[in-house]
């Protein structure tokens, strides 16, 4: 869950903001006394975490803003003061089957009717759908963008887990996992609108047993072996055993705070490899130029998504310079960065640390590459015998945090407002990650994928339908959602592109390794913006009320629930951040 990507079309919306910015429906003005305002807080917080869809008005700066239903129109409801019914019917309704997140009581209950659902019933049309004309023409430009909106974060989580892991796991075996899991996933999964890819969580849990594995002397990938198979294990018997339809009890709440870990996980990763900067034997110059390049990167970042809602040039300009902007922030600091070092006599600066060739990154003790398959039983030196028991906890901690992953990102895409066409697959997804990817990467001594939250709604996003119609003013137009061209195509073409990517692998050689962090950074950053917990967090910090935010957690929540409601939220947040950060990261999950 990592990022704030721009849209591959004008309709820019942030991650967060797609399920927390919706205004609510308005309430009497009558007065209403503290205390009764605080019986109905949790009403409040339940009606806010399920608003009624909205239609987005488009401002002077091409971005949707949301309209209320208007009273008087037929659009709206008097007696209930919400829009009418649309008419949109949910995939699964009339089936005669449980829903995606009901428990069936039954032995692969929940996987049986998935299979039933969308791979057999949308198989085919998952593949003819894309190349019907009206659909291919949004599908090319969304392939074209999602490609590089999963190419960056690989690189800067490839980077990370290299420096962290010491080079048993580097940007080359990022990108192969990440080309791999995107291939399957595409092909048998139950929702192929999620993106899979490495995330925060997975990055912060795979440095505390890495660390471990060091201070006890064991080869990491051998042990890793053992946990990726004792994950697939644990993982096959949630998807068989209908645990995915405990997420119809996950509200808001735990949301959010996932969502926020993700964020600031990814920052303090980003921060501890800068800080690591003035602590290595760099040159005084490298060391100042690392961090230069590392706050360009970022601020450069920033000002290329921020362009979007500028008034230079025209708005398809803006559009396609914000789109790629990360890419364009990449080979601009490289070029510099290339270029100012013979003048400054700058010679140890950090670069990606990739193969020359298409090997794994670790150079074993004898000068050679470790071989493709990881031996269980030991690399270089024979495995203890009770390693692999010693994998257990911490494959089951592995397996909660791919369970989270995968499933708080799919019920985000499965959202109603959405308008998808097509049943979800939330056991079979969980399946296929525990039978088919896993193992996979356990062997080949990859890092695990989860569901990426934020490449995934980019996805669902990208190949969003509109139509815009007079609004009932008749003064202004509005901008309606009617679809989402639902297919596998999009996604399984971008993943066999980065396996093509591979070949330019050694080329990544050229890259500064702090252009990459700085990007690192960036996405945190922009993962924090909009996310609702943070922004009741801030309030705590304005006194005048006159300056807060026009949201609904002002406007029609209380102010002492809300700090209530956000101090609990702060609480779990921060009891969760302590354990990653005091010796004791494997029980974060």
């Amino acid at each position: 869950m990592s990022g704030d990507l721009p849209m591959p079309n004008s309709r820019n919306e942030r991650m967060p903001a797609v399920d927390i910015h919706l205004p609510m429906p308005e309430q009497s003005n009558s007065a209403r006394s503290s205390r009764s305002r605080s019986k109905r807080a949790s009403a409040e917080y339940a009606r806010y975490e399920n608003p009624t869809p909205q239609r987005s008005r488009r401002n002077s700066n091409d971005q949707p803003q949301v309209v209320q239903p208007v009273p008087g129109t037929d659009n709206f409801d008097a007696e209930t003061g919400k829009e009418k019914d649309s008419g949109y019917k949910l995939p699964w309704e009339g089936d005669g089957m449980p829903a995606p997140l009901d428990f069936t009581r039954k032995f692969m209950g929940g996987l049986r009717i998935d299979v039933k659902r969308r791979l057999i019933k949308h198989f085919k049309d998952d593949y003819t759908d894309a190349f019907e004309k009206e659909n291919f023409a949004v599908i090319a430009p969304s392939i074209l963008f999602l490609f590089f909106a999963c190419y960056a974060p690989a690189l800067a989580f490839g980077a990370l887990f290299d420096i962290a892991t010491e080079g048993n796991i580097g940007i080359f075996e990022t990108v192969l996992s990440t080309a791999i899991c995107g291939t399957v996933y595409a092909v048998f999964s139950g929702q192929p609108l999620t993106i899979m890819g490495a995330t925060g969580p997975e990055l912060a849990y795979t440095i505390v047993f890495y660390n471990l594995c060091k201070q006890l002397d064991l080869e990491y990938l051998p042990v890793r072996w053992w946990q990726g198979m004792w994950t697939a294990l644990f993982t096959v018997l949630c998807a068989i055993t209908d645990s995915c339809a405990l997420m119809k009890y996950v509200t808001r709440f735990t949301e959010e705070i996932f969502s926020s870990i993700v964020s600031i996980l990814e920052v303090a990763a980003a921060l501890t490899a800068i800080v690591n900067i003035f602590l290595s034997d760099l040159s005084t110059g490298a060391q100042l130029l690392s961090v230069i390049l590392t706050s360009a990167t970022y601020i450069t970042a920033v000002k290329f998504r921020d362009l979007r809602g500028s008034d230079w040039m025209n708005a398809t300009f803006r559009k396609h310079i914000s789109n790629y902007g990360v890419v364009i922030t990449i080979i601009l600091g490289t070029i510099i960065a290339n270029a100012v070092l013979e003048p400054f006599g700058i010679t140890d600066l950090t670069f990606l640390n990739v193969p020359e060739s298409l090997r794994p990154t670790l150079t074993l003790s004898n000068g050679e590459p470790r071989p493709w398959v990881v031996n269980p039983m030991g690399t270089e030196r024979e495995l203890p015998s009770w390693a692999p028991v010693f994998a257990v906890p911490f494959a089951l901690g592995l397996t909660i945090l791919g369970y989270l992953d995968q499933n708080l990102t799919e019920v985000i895409v499965n959202k109603k407002d959405r308008l998808l066409r097509k049943s979800p697959g939330y056991h079979l997804d969980l399946f296929v990650c525990g039978i088919g990817m896993y193992p996979l990467l356990s062997i080949l001594g990859l890092p695990f994928t989860h569901a990426a939250t934020v490449r995934s709604l980019a996805h669902v996003l990208s190949l969003t339908t509109y139509e815009t119609v007079p609004a009932p003013d008749g003064k202004s137009m509005i901008t309606k959602v009617t679809g989402c061209v639902e297919q596998r195509v999009s996604h399984l073409v971008v993943h066999i592109l980065m396996f093509v990517s591979l070949a330019a692998t050694p080329l990544l050689r050229q890259v500064p390794q702090f252009i990459i962090i700085g990007i690192f950074l960036y996405l945190g950053m922009s993962s924090i913006r909009g996310n609702s917990m943070f922004d009741r967090m801030w309030l705590l910090g304005i006194w005048d009320k006159e300056r807060w935010p026009d949201e609904p957690f002002v406007t029609e929540v209380s102010t002492a629930t809300t700090h209530k409601f956000t101090g609990i939220q702060l609480a779990c947040f921060a009891i969760i951040v302590i354990l990653r950060y005091v010796g004791a990261g494997g029980a974060m999950p």
